[in-house]
């Protein structure tokens, strides 16, 4: 029974939220910080319109699986829902595609009427209906939810579900924009026209996008599952305006002596449509060898660095004119015309005096005894086009980088503090060695390449593989295989590719990227971050137990006179049990 279902949660919910402790994220809906969005909101401006694909799942019955009853506004009550069920799934569709704009870009209602009894799911968004890609989610709930038990909001993050009836869970495309099928045109995030719910399984089988097992109320029966009221839509699709043509800014056009790691740097923003909710989206950064920008050795589209762009310390050459230029898309897609190119000429005093592809400064006392890959040999002596060891600019050690191909050349690599580069929400707090940065030359276009990365020491537990690049900012490299020592790690990169930075298929692979850790504040990379709430289940006394366990004695007298107040209610659930989700 929907309602029994959540009068008990009620109960248990109002014990639970004085008590839990506080996670990172958003709390629920009328406290300070919320980001949930009430159903009258005057920023909503159209509602689904239809369904397809609803898959139920397990334990739902047929009262609830009535799918139109998700179309059209948020009615904001217990029963007026379409319930997922364990597992299953619906995906809706709208009268005009939902649009990126700023902020927040349309809101799922769920039907729970208590702050903390949340069931939760996985949303998902198509603009053909094939190709969907799921926003990050992330759930800090340590321990497993009976099934009328509950949730700290605060804990929870990225999925629907997170507030209580009447109020939805907002979802900003934009977040989207680092995805692969973002960035490789399969999904427009200009244009969505399908929102798709997959319900949370809560009995720990499912993760969240870093991992984490999730856990919600389990088990439920009758209408197990996520229960849809409704998806809001705040921005559509409209007639676009193109942005204005941008002003390249740094560095200054005829620069002499340009640092071999410049930060170009953009002018502000400026569109027609700013005022109806468009935005800076995008900017298209070129630099070429030529004024005719037919000699690239960078050609990159960036959602996150927009008006800066910190180049690698490998990519530019000593000496060497080249130009660049910026051109910038808004939240529609829409492109300006090119900014006018700027030049630059790279400072002539090398760094790497005796041509070895290490910096001077970072080179090995000519006496070391450093052995990284263990052959017996000082590496001082072996460095060649395939295998180059340098001392680190973090900590004390040195790091080496080997390729096993003849015919691909380690033409330079360096040393980077990772602070050189900006601040992003995946950039790890702590690197081993800091960043190593190279340039390989390849053999071909887009061919592959595997390459050990040699440590001085070896990387601790939870510690994993960082790259940064102007596409994707930072993040955690796929792929990367640590020794069984975690001394050393082998990467597989391709040019124009996974691992690449210049975005050219040139036969060059520009790569920086070093051994970190992102600190969660848990002294272990596979603990939850902050807070630990949810109150387990698991006991036949139905929820009494459920709402005692963890909850301070001084509740007590509160909660058992809710449920001296309810007999009826008692008598229901010692026949029934708890519920199946």
């Amino acid at each position: 029974m929907v309602i029994l279902k959540y009068f008990l949660a009620l109960i248990v919910g109002a014990a639970f939220a004085a008590s839990a402790a506080a996670g990172p994220y958003p709390p629920a809906a009328g406290r300070s910080g919320t980001t949930a969005v009430y159903k009258d909101d005057a920023a909503f401006i159209a509602w689904a319109a239809d369904w397809e694909n609803y898959l139920p799942g397990e334990a739902v019955t047929s009262t609830w699986q009535t799918p139109q009853r998700a179309l059209g506004k948020a009615e904001g009550t217990s029963s007026d829902i379409v319930s997922l069920g364990r597992g299953g799934q619906i995906t809706l569709t709208f009268d005009s595609p939902i649009a990126n704009g700023v902020g927040w870009d349309f809101a799922v209602f769920e039907n729970s009427f208590s702050d903390t009894f949340l069931e939760l799911a996985f949303v998902e968004v198509s603009s053909d209906g094939a190709t969907f890609v799921r926003f990050d989610n992330d759930s800090l709930t340590p321990n497993p939810v009976g099934g009328f038990g509950s949730l700290d909001p605060t804990d929870i993050d990225g999925f629907a579900g997170k507030y209580r009836q009447a109020y939805g869970t907002p979802f900003d495309l934009a977040d989207l924009a680092t995805k692969d099928e973002v960035i490789s045109g399969a999904v427009d995030l200009s244009a969505i026209t399908h929102v798709r719910l997959v319900d949370v399984v809560g009995d720990g089988s499912a993760f969240d996008t870093a991992g984490h097992v999730i856990y919600d109320p389990y088990p439920t029966n009758q209408s197990a599952g996520f229960d849809l009221d409704a998806v809001g839509v705040r921005y559509e699709s409209r007639a676009n305006v193109p942005p204005d043509q941008p002003l390249p800014v740094s560095p200054a056009d005829g620069v002499l002596n340009a640092a071999l790691n410049p930060t170009l740097t953009g002018g502000a923003f400026s569109d027609a449509d700013i005022p109806a909710g468009d935005f800076h989206y995008q900017t298209r950064w070129q630099i070429s060898k030529n004024a005719a920008f037919t000699d690239l050795v960078l050609d990159v589209t960036s959602p996150t660095s927009l008006t800066t762009l910190v180049l690698s310390a490998t990519l530019l050459q000593t000496g060497t004119p080249y130009f660049w230029r910026i051109q910038y898309y808004d939240s529609q897609y829409a492109a300006s015309g090119w900014s006018r190119s700027f030049s630059f000429t790279t400072t002539a005093v090398s760094n790497d005096a005796n041509g070895n592809g290490i910096p001077d400064d970072q080179e090995l006392d000519p006496a070391s005894t450093v052995d990284l890959n263990g052959d017996g040999i000082a590496d001082v002596d072996q460095i060649t086009d395939q295998y180059k060891v340098f001392n680190s600019v973090v900590g004390t050690g040195q790091m080496g980088v080997f390729v096993a191909d003849p015919n691909v050349v380690i033409e330079t690599v360096e040393a980077v503090d990772p602070d050189d580069y900006p601040d992003g929400n995946d950039k790890p707090d702590d690197t081993l060695l800091g960043l190593v940065s190279m340039r390989l030359r390849l053999q071909n276009p887009t061919d592959s390449v595997t390459i050990t990365v040699y440590l001085s020491q070896p990387a601790p537990a939870g510690y994993e593989w960082f790259k940064h690049g102007p596409v994707k900012g930072w993040y955690i490299f796929p792929g990367a295989v640590f020794s069984p020592d975690r001394r050393s790690l082998d990467i597989t990169l391709t040019d124009h590719g996974a691992g690449d930075t210049d975005g050219l298929a040139n036969g060059l692979l520009v790569d920086p990227a070093g051994a970190g850790i992102i600190d969660d504040g848990s002294g272990s990379a596979d603990k939850p971050k902050n807070g630990s709430s949810g109150i387990n289940g698991g006991s036949s006394m139905c929820f009494i137990t459920t709402a005692a366990t963890g909850v301070q004695t001084g509740l007590l007298p509160a909660v058992l006179s809710l449920v001296f107040i309810c007999p009826v209610a008692l008598r229901i659930c010692a026949r029934t049990g708890r519920h199946a989700k």
